[in-house]
């Protein structure tokens, strides 16, 4: 992961992951102001097709894309420019996994929020619903893009897998709880002008703290996503700090 410098005013090609809940939005929202809108690509969920979209493009318009962000830009990493960096932000996965039930029952748009609301489902019951591949080590399976089941079939096997992946195609990879110094090093990485605020958006307003959380409760978040415990404990001891 060692950075490289962009000379020049124009910023380098980059590629960021936004893993969801970990602070995305508001690097979505710092990096898209960076960058001309024309040569940004943008990838979410809510529009289906991006990606199969992106990769059938000619080489010529794929790699005139200078910024790919959103969830799942890691599929498209083999179909950028040769030159482009690629980044990312982890998250503590109880820390993340409490900020997705409040964020869920916050949005009444949000894909997962009837099924909650109507179920009537506690924190422990939606980390446990499988009613997502979001719930359930989605930072290991995106990485790999596999699913939970065939991520848990070697579980060591596949934590060992994403790391790799993450060392050797991520030039930065950060974590939410320092997200300034994760910044800032994608700027040195592309040399952004722009300077980091320390804003954070879409914050979840009523979420319970960690500290108020119960064993239990933890107990059964770690376990349904002990992989992704695994990859950011090796993530958060190398992250920009």
């Amino acid at each position: 992961m060692t950075p490289f410098f962009q000379s020049g005013p124009r910023p380098g090609k980059l590629l960021f992951e936004h893993v969801p809940k970990c602070g995305g939005t508001a690097t979505r929202v710092f990096l898209e102001r960076q960058y001309a809108r024309r040569s940004i690509y943008s990838v979410y969920d809510r529009r289906p097709g991006e990606r199969e979209t992106f990769k059938a493009l000619p080489e010529s318009q794929r790699y005139a894309y200078d910024l790919i962000i959103g969830h799942g830009a890691h599929d498209l990493l083999d179909w950028c420019a040769p030159d482009i960096v690629a980044a990312t932000v982890l998250r503590q996965p109880v820390d993340r996994i409490v900020s997705h039930y409040y964020y869920v029952q916050e949005r009444p748009e949000h894909y997962l929020h009837e099924a909650v609301v109507s179920r009537k489902l506690s924190l422990r019951e939606y980390a446990a619903s499988n009613l997502s591949i979001e719930l359930r080590n989605n930072m290991v399976c995106r990485f790999l893009g596999i699913g939970p089941d065939d991520a848990e079939r070697d579980p060591a096997r596949s934590v060992d897998a994403a790391w790799e992946m993450l060392r050797s195609r991520y030039r930065v990879v950060g974590v939410v709880e320092r997200l300034g110094p994760a910044m800032n090093a994608i700027r040195e990485a592309v040399g952004l002008v722009g300077a980091w605020s320390g804003e954070r958006t879409n914050r979840t307003k009523n979420r319970r703290p960690l500290e108020a959380l119960s064993s239990e409760d933890r107990r059964v978040i770690e376990e349904h996503n002990a992989l992704d415990v695994e990859l950011y404990r090796r993530v958060a001891e190398v992250a920009p700090a």
